[in-house]
C-alpha cells in the first residue's frame, strides 16, 4: 500500500490549525516537513500527519487523564 500524498488543504482539515500555525509548528521542528513535488507545489504524506495527531492525542490522555 503507497502513502497517499495531501495538500495543505487537506491537512488544515485534518488537523484544525490554520494555514499560519502549521507553517509555524513547522519551523519549530515540531510538525512533519511538507514534500515538494515542484517549484509551487507541496504535499505531506497522509501517514506523518495521521502520526502528529496521534502523538497529539496520546500526549493530551497522558497529561489529563481524560479520553479525548
Amino acid at each position: 500500500m503507497t502513502d497517499r500524498l495531501i495538500r495543505l488543504p487537506e491537512v488544515i482539515q485534518i488537523t484544525s490549525l490554520s494555514r499560519t500555525q502549521i507553517y509555524r509548528l513547522i519551523a519549530a521542528g515540531t510538525f512533519p516537513k511538507q514534500h515538494r513535488l515542484s517549484h509551487k507545489v507541496a504535499a505531506w504524506k497522509e501517514s506523518e500527519i495521521a502520526a502528529w495527531v496521534e502523538a497529539l492525542v496520546a500526549a493530551c490522555r497522558s497529561t489529563t487523564g481524560s479520553n479525548f
